[in-house]
């Protein structure tokens, strides 16, 4: 009698058993996104045939398969479009995101081009082909020497034109009236 308990204790423990699902772990260690390349204290250049057209400094940079992380960046892009009249954008962030030619940049996020344009945010979307920026957060921003701040920024580059939501614009009228005398 103890031994048929013992085999339908068993039978009943195996079936059962087998009906309960099995977390395969080489399969989630497989899909984590692991670096493939990390970099401390880089400079990295970007070179054409003509010239050096992208410049990156970071405290530290991590290649992934489909993005690059950049911490404490600062990214200098060079003007490649002879009938464009600026010499460099600047990008600066605490972290920078690149996926493709999208670079994701937040905190302390700091946008310049030349002495034309200077943005203060903390999120901004920048497109280096299309050469547009966007975000969706609050940001202060010198245009030539008047100010601009305002939500929500759309700045289209290549055909110098920038919108805001609640933008609020202040015009140096000094400048204006000395360029005038």
């Amino acid at each position: 009698m103890g031994i048929k308990s013992f085999v339908i204790a068993l039978l009943f423990i195996a079936t059962v058993s087998y009906f309960i699902p099995v977390n395969n772990l080489k399969k989630n260690t497989a899909e984590k996104d692991l670096p493939l390349v990390v970099f401390e204290k880089p400079i990295m250049y970007t070179l054409d045939d003509k010239s050096v057209h992208r410049i990156i400094i970071a405290d530290q940079a991590v290649k992934y398969e489909k993005r690059d992380e950049m911490f404490n960046a600062n990214i200098t892009l060079k003007n490649q479009d002879p009938t464009k009249d600026f010499n460099s954008e600047n990008l600066k962030a605490d972290l920078i995101v690149k996926k493709g030619d999208v670079y994701t940049l937040t905190n302390n996020v700091k946008y310049k081009r030349d002495n034309f344009i200077k943005v203060n945010t903390n999120e901004l979307i920048y497109d280096d082909i299309k050469k547009i920026a966007k975000n969706s957060k609050p940001f202060e921003s010198i245009y030539n020497t008047h100010f601009f701040k305002g939500t929500n920024l759309y700045l289209d580059i290549n055909n110098d034109y920038i919108t805001a939501k609640n933008a609020h614009f202040e015009i140096d009228v000094d400048k204006n009236l000395k360029g005038k005398k």
